[in-house]
Protein backbone atom coordinates (compact mmCIF):
# COMPACT_ATOMS: atom_id res chain seq x y z
CA UNK A 1 0.00 0.00 0.00
CA UNK A 2 2.70 2.30 0.72
CA UNK A 3 4.72 1.87 -2.42
CA UNK A 4 1.09 2.73 -4.12
CA UNK A 5 0.77 6.16 -2.66
CA UNK A 6 4.47 7.18 -3.04
CA UNK A 7 3.72 5.95 -6.87
CA UNK A 8 1.04 7.92 -6.90
CA UNK A 9 2.57 10.96 -5.74
CA UNK A 10 5.34 11.00 -7.86
CA UNK A 11 3.13 10.63 -10.77
CA UNK A 12 1.54 13.76 -9.79
CA UNK A 13 5.35 15.61 -9.25
CA UNK A 14 5.85 15.02 -13.25
CA UNK A 15 3.11 17.79 -14.52
CA UNK A 16 4.31 20.49 -11.30
CA UNK A 17 7.86 20.31 -13.16
CA UNK A 18 6.91 20.85 -16.49
CA UNK A 19 4.66 23.59 -14.99
CA UNK A 20 7.69 25.07 -13.31
CA UNK A 21 10.05 24.80 -16.37
CA UNK A 22 7.61 26.88 -18.28
CA UNK A 23 7.13 29.76 -15.48
CA UNK A 24 9.15 32.14 -17.07
CA UNK A 25 7.55 35.30 -19.37
CA UNK A 26 6.48 33.91 -22.48
CA UNK A 27 5.83 36.41 -25.02
CA UNK A 28 3.23 35.82 -27.68
CA UNK A 29 3.07 39.34 -29.28
CA UNK A 30 0.35 40.95 -30.81
CA UNK A 31 -0.23 43.15 -34.07
CA UNK A 32 2.41 45.44 -35.22
CA UNK A 33 2.14 48.75 -35.30
CA UNK A 34 3.63 51.15 -38.38
CA UNK A 35 5.86 54.07 -37.21
CA UNK A 36 7.55 56.40 -38.55
CA UNK A 37 11.01 57.41 -37.74
CA UNK A 38 11.06 60.82 -35.87
CA UNK A 39 13.47 63.79 -34.81
CA UNK A 40 13.90 63.64 -30.82
CA UNK A 41 15.48 67.45 -30.30
CA UNK A 42 17.28 67.94 -26.89
CA UNK A 43 16.48 65.09 -24.43
CA UNK A 44 17.10 65.34 -20.66
CA UNK A 45 18.84 63.13 -18.25
CA UNK A 46 16.47 60.83 -16.53
CA UNK A 47 13.31 62.00 -18.11
CA UNK A 48 11.30 59.78 -20.16
CA UNK A 49 10.79 60.26 -24.03
CA UNK A 50 8.39 57.87 -25.93
CA UNK A 51 8.26 56.95 -29.72
CA UNK A 52 4.91 55.13 -30.17
CA UNK A 53 5.08 51.39 -31.11
CA UNK A 54 8.98 51.85 -30.73
CA UNK A 55 10.59 52.05 -27.29
CA UNK A 56 10.46 54.34 -24.17
CA UNK A 57 14.41 56.38 -24.45
CA UNK A 58 15.30 57.02 -20.81
CA UNK A 59 19.40 58.93 -20.72
CA UNK A 60 20.57 58.43 -17.75
CA UNK A 61 23.99 59.72 -16.90
CA UNK A 62 27.19 61.50 -19.28
CA UNK A 63 30.16 61.14 -18.47
CA UNK A 64 33.67 62.18 -19.41
CA UNK A 65 36.66 59.12 -19.23
CA UNK A 66 39.53 58.16 -20.04
CA UNK A 67 38.68 54.28 -20.37
CA UNK A 68 35.92 52.19 -21.75
CA UNK A 69 35.16 48.77 -20.32
CA UNK A 70 34.01 45.95 -22.70
CA UNK A 71 33.26 42.13 -21.92
CA UNK A 72 35.65 40.21 -24.12
CA UNK A 73 33.05 37.86 -26.39
CA UNK A 74 30.86 35.31 -23.86
CA UNK A 75 32.98 36.33 -21.09
CA UNK A 76 31.71 38.28 -17.74
CA UNK A 77 34.36 37.46 -15.55
CA UNK A 78 37.39 40.06 -17.19
CA UNK A 79 37.15 43.20 -19.62
CA UNK A 80 39.11 44.60 -22.20
CA UNK A 81 40.19 48.26 -21.64
CA UNK A 82 40.02 50.88 -24.11
CA UNK A 83 41.89 53.90 -23.20
CA UNK A 84 41.42 57.30 -24.59
CA UNK A 85 45.16 58.41 -24.30
CA UNK A 86 46.58 61.51 -23.14
CA UNK A 87 45.00 63.84 -25.62
CA UNK A 88 41.47 62.91 -26.00
CA UNK A 89 38.89 61.80 -23.45
CA UNK A 90 35.34 59.61 -24.22
CA UNK A 91 31.87 61.11 -23.98
CA UNK A 92 29.51 59.01 -23.17
CA UNK A 93 25.92 58.75 -22.52
CA UNK A 94 23.79 55.67 -20.70
CA UNK A 95 20.70 55.21 -21.57
CA UNK A 96 17.87 52.66 -21.70
CA UNK A 97 15.58 51.70 -23.32
CA UNK A 98 11.88 49.44 -22.71
CA UNK A 99 10.85 47.67 -25.82
CA UNK A 100 7.20 48.79 -26.84
CA UNK A 101 6.56 47.27 -29.59
CA UNK A 102 5.51 43.63 -30.31
CA UNK A 103 8.58 41.70 -31.40
CA UNK A 104 11.91 41.73 -30.08
CA UNK A 105 14.02 44.58 -31.07
CA UNK A 106 17.98 44.76 -31.40
CA UNK A 107 18.51 48.90 -31.31
CA UNK A 108 22.27 48.25 -31.92
CA UNK A 109 21.29 46.59 -35.38
CA UNK A 110 20.88 49.67 -37.28
CA UNK A 111 22.37 52.63 -35.17
CA UNK A 112 25.04 55.65 -35.89
CA UNK A 113 26.47 57.90 -33.01
CA UNK A 114 28.54 61.21 -33.61
CA UNK A 115 29.40 64.10 -31.47
CA UNK A 116 29.16 67.73 -32.92
CA UNK A 117 31.39 70.78 -31.47
CA UNK A 118 30.45 74.11 -31.71
CA UNK A 119 28.26 73.23 -35.10
CA UNK A 120 30.89 72.45 -37.07
CA UNK A 121 33.45 69.48 -35.94
CA UNK A 122 32.11 66.25 -36.14
CA UNK A 123 33.58 63.12 -34.69
CA UNK A 124 32.05 59.31 -35.18
CA UNK A 125 31.19 57.68 -32.11
CA UNK A 126 30.13 54.43 -30.90
CA UNK A 127 27.85 52.53 -28.69
CA UNK A 128 28.04 49.68 -26.88
CA UNK A 129 24.93 47.23 -25.15
CA UNK A 130 25.22 45.87 -21.25
CA UNK A 131 23.95 43.07 -20.29
CA UNK A 132 22.60 43.77 -16.08
CA UNK A 133 22.66 39.82 -15.92
CA UNK A 134 26.37 39.61 -15.64
CA UNK A 135 28.01 38.79 -12.48
CA UNK A 136 28.56 42.15 -10.34
CA UNK A 137 31.89 42.37 -9.42
CA UNK A 138 32.86 45.81 -8.11
CA UNK A 139 34.89 48.24 -10.60
CA UNK A 140 36.45 51.27 -9.38
CA UNK A 141 35.51 54.61 -10.99
CA UNK A 142 37.93 57.49 -10.88
CA UNK A 143 35.67 59.75 -11.46
CA UNK A 144 33.46 58.49 -8.48
CA UNK A 145 34.61 57.75 -4.76
CA UNK A 146 32.92 54.30 -4.91
CA UNK A 147 32.78 50.83 -6.11
CA UNK A 148 30.05 50.79 -9.25
CA UNK A 149 28.89 46.93 -10.21
CA UNK A 150 30.98 46.47 -13.62
CA UNK A 151 27.76 44.78 -14.85
CA UNK A 152 25.80 48.39 -15.09
CA UNK A 153 29.33 50.01 -15.96
CA UNK A 154 31.05 47.88 -18.81
CA UNK A 155 29.89 47.17 -21.95
CA UNK A 156 29.69 43.68 -23.92
CA UNK A 157 31.01 42.77 -26.93
CA UNK A 158 29.00 43.31 -29.85
CA UNK A 159 29.11 39.40 -30.75
CA UNK A 160 26.88 38.94 -27.71
CA UNK A 161 24.29 41.58 -28.41
CA UNK A 162 20.82 40.12 -27.75
CA UNK A 163 17.62 41.51 -28.47
CA UNK A 164 15.11 42.95 -25.93
CA UNK A 165 11.81 41.16 -25.37
CA UNK A 166 8.38 43.45 -25.71
CA UNK A 167 8.61 45.47 -22.14
CA UNK A 168 11.78 44.61 -21.06
CA UNK A 169 14.29 47.14 -20.58
CA UNK A 170 16.95 47.37 -22.66
CA UNK A 171 20.82 49.67 -21.31
CA UNK A 172 23.49 50.91 -23.72
CA UNK A 173 26.08 53.05 -23.73
CA UNK A 174 26.63 55.65 -26.98
CA UNK A 175 29.93 57.55 -27.24
CA UNK A 176 32.89 59.49 -28.99
CA UNK A 177 36.36 59.93 -28.50
CA UNK A 178 36.66 64.12 -28.25
CA UNK A 179 40.41 65.92 -28.03
CA UNK A 180 40.84 67.54 -24.66
CA UNK A 181 40.25 70.97 -25.87
CA UNK A 182 37.27 70.19 -27.03
CA UNK A 183 35.98 68.40 -23.92
CA UNK A 184 37.45 71.64 -21.48
CA UNK A 185 36.14 73.85 -24.12
CA UNK A 186 33.04 76.11 -23.13
CA UNK A 187 31.47 76.11 -26.35
CA UNK A 188 28.34 73.92 -27.67
CA UNK A 189 28.79 70.23 -28.09
CA UNK A 190 26.33 67.66 -28.37
CA UNK A 191 25.34 64.01 -28.94
CA UNK A 192 23.73 62.68 -31.88
CA UNK A 193 22.46 59.83 -31.97
CA UNK A 194 20.33 57.91 -35.00
CA UNK A 195 18.73 54.46 -34.25
CA UNK A 196 17.04 52.91 -36.58
CA UNK A 197 15.88 56.15 -38.33
CA UNK A 198 15.16 57.79 -35.69
CA UNK A 199 16.88 60.48 -34.01
CA UNK A 200 17.69 61.88 -30.33
CA UNK A 201 19.96 64.31 -29.82
CA UNK A 202 21.79 65.37 -26.45
CA UNK A 203 22.83 68.66 -25.44
CA UNK A 204 25.90 68.29 -23.47
CA UNK A 205 26.33 71.79 -23.47
CA UNK A 206 24.55 74.32 -25.06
Amino acid sequence: MKKLVAMFLALLMIPCLALAEGMGVQVIGGPEEETEPVSLDDVKLNVDVEIDGYGILRPTSIEFNNYVMVYPQGRDDTEDLYNSGNEAEYAILYMDITNTAMSPKDYLANYEVKAVFDDAYEYAGWAYQQNYDNRKWDAWNEYAPYAQKQNVLYGINAADNFPINPMYQGHYLFGCTLPNAVVNSKKPLRLEIKIDGNEIVYNIRK
